[in-house]
């Protein structure tokens, strides 16, 4: 099985901000780096969140706003 193609860029649905995720920092909070739950262990220790069954992604802080409502 081929590995994830690095980096990834994700985009706050609200405001726009993007985050980059690279294999080196997948690879420091991941066992394996090529699954996809590296990415959601990037993004949630960056604080961003993520509504799977809407498929929405929420900056930090846009998450703060979410989370307060």
């Amino acid at each position: 099985m081929p590995g994830l193609s690095y980096p990834f860029v994700y985009e706050c649905t609200n405001c726009g901000e993007e985050t980059t995720i690279t294999r080196t920092e997948a690879r420091d909070l991941a066992v394996n780096p090529d699954s996809i739950n590296a990415l959601e262990i990037v993004l949630q220790g960056r604080g961003w969140l993520r509504d799977e069954m809407e498929g929405l992604l929420w900056c930090p802080s846009c998450a703060e706003g979410e989370l307060s409502t």
